[in-house]
């Protein structure tokens, strides 16, 4: 049973209670009452009949009985009432629970410093949003000390990682070149890495500056699709890709082509046997959408999460909407952009 619920289920048993025990001290006082006070029990015509008072004791129960059923009567309303106002009062009381929940839904890691406002000055719940405040304070401290730091370290290794590749450039005759070609392949990926972290944390940091211009997305999803097309066929996965022609979009192409790369690294990289690309227009909006199966084999042996940062930070940066969702059985990510007239 729910929260709302035991409180209104409180008010009902309370209200219940509350009209039994009038029901029965008045009914105990009206019956002395009635039956108050009589000096000659029987009558003297008749042997059965016994007087109180004024009344026989048929009318006294009879009187008892009306007045039973008319408490029934109005009893059982009042009842219904207290439920209906047992759940009013319920939801007026739980309000600022969930006005604390939407504030923590709508956080983003880079928003935690703001922290939540507190709804009303009810202690209980002052003293809830301050700790969570405080927590979140904390978090929002960490995250951003861990941002800095992947930004120090992917800056720190740039300058070795190229100095590197050049001695393997020059190195003396004598090296193997399958050996200096797989070596170079090595340190081109680790280049890589190392650009795309320091792009994230750049994005994070709202240091990612965007050049908008004109361009076709559905173009551009084709050509990064294609591209990804083989990778899946060696995992054997199906892709199914499926784009309207001629969507145009203001957008960075080149931060845009790097947020499909990391979508699609990430699709094909977590599925287990199926991935569908799609882009068109949905409500007057370009809309990207790409979703996948997942093994939980690879999910249980996941990656560090590059990717995913590093396509938030860039539709942050971007001012695209991105929004993910992930299940037991599938995951999937989309992006919403503005669209132009073709």
């Amino acid at each position: 049973m729910s929260f709302r619920f035991r409180i209104a289920a409180w008010v009902v048993v309370s209200c219940t209670l509350l009209i039994a025990v009038m029901m029965f001290t008045g009914y105990r006082q009206l019956e002395e009452e009635l039956r108050e006070g009589r000096t000659d029990p029987t009558h003297p015509g008749t042997a059965e009949w016994t007087i109180h008072n004024s009344y026989a004791e048929e009318e006294i129960r009879e009187i008892l009985a009306e007045m039973t059923r008319s408490w029934l009567w109005t009893g059982l309303p009042v009842i219904a009432l207290s439920l209906f106002a047992g759940l009013l009062l319920a939801r007026r009381s739980l309000r600022p629970v969930h006005d604390i929940n939407r504030q923590l839904t709508d956080m983003r890691p880079d928003s935690l410093h703001g922290g939540i406002r507190i709804p009303e000055a009810d202690p209980v719940i002052g003293d809830l949003a301050n700790h969570l405040n405080g927590l979140l304070e904390k978090a929002g401290t960490a995250y951003q000390e861990m941002a800095e730091f992947s930004a120090r370290v992917a800056h720190e290794l740039r300058t070795p990682l190229m100095l590197l590749r050049l001695r393997i450039e020059n190195a003396p005759p004598g090296m193997p070149p399958a050996f200096q070609e797989e070596l170079q392949d090595e340190l081109a990926r680790l280049s890589r890495f190392v650009e795309r972290a320091l792009l994230a944390s750049k994005a994070e940091q709202g240091a990612l500056l965007a050049a908008p211009s004109s361009l076709c997305l559905s173009d551009l999803v084709r050509d990064v699709s294609e591209q990804y097309q083989l990778l899946a066929e060696e995992r054997r996965l199906g892709m199914t890709v499926e784009i309207k022609p001629e969507i145009r979009i203001e957008a960075d192409a080149d931060l845009l082509r790097q947020a499909l790369h990391g979508l699609m690294e990430n699709a094909v990289r977590y599925a287990k046997s199926s991935i569908c690309v799609s882009c068109a227009i949905q409500g007057g909006k370009a809309a990207l959408d790409i979703r996948n199966d997942v093994d939980p084999v690879t999910i249980a042996t996941g990656g560090l999460g590059l990717g995913l940062r590093l396509v938030r930070g860039i539709c942050k940066a971007c001012k695209w909407r991105f929004g993910c969702q992930s299940t037991d059985k599938d995951f999937q990510a989309c992006i919403r952009f503005e669209a132009r007239a073709a």
